[in-house]
Order: structure tokens, then sequence, then C-alpha cells
């Protein structure tokens, strides 16, 4: 009988376990409804002039090869 209860307490304490395991951080706020067809993330942040730029001079060096 003890280690019935034993065994019972055990599994229980395990199932508690990879079922908290299983609340991470990173899951949290995360999108769970999609809409097609619509972006539902952030907005990205404009790029600077500069970035622009680089990004620009990017391009050209790839478009000789």
């Amino acid at each position: 009988m003890r280690q019935r209860s034993l065994l019972v307490g055990l599994i229980t304490v395990l199932a508690v376990g990879l079922f908290l395991a299983g609340c991470d951080n990173a899951e949290q706020g995360r999108i769970l409804r999609y809409e097609k067809g619509v972006y539902l993330g952030q907005a990205d942040q404009p790029l600077s002039a500069e970035e622009q730029d680089d990004l620009r001079q990017r391009t050209r060096l790839q478009k000789d090869y």
C-alpha cells in the first residue's frame, strides 16, 4: 500500500513538472489566432538613411556578379 501511494505521488509530481515545463515565458504573448492575408506581428521600424544607402551599395555590388 505504501509503495502504491509513493508511486502515485511520484507520477503526480512528474506530471505537474511536465505541465509546468510547457509554460515557457518565450511562448507567452504569441499570436494564436491568424487572419488570412493580414500580418499580425509588430510593425517594422523604418530604416535610417544610412542603412538605406548601405543596402543600395550592397545591391550594386551583387548586380555586378
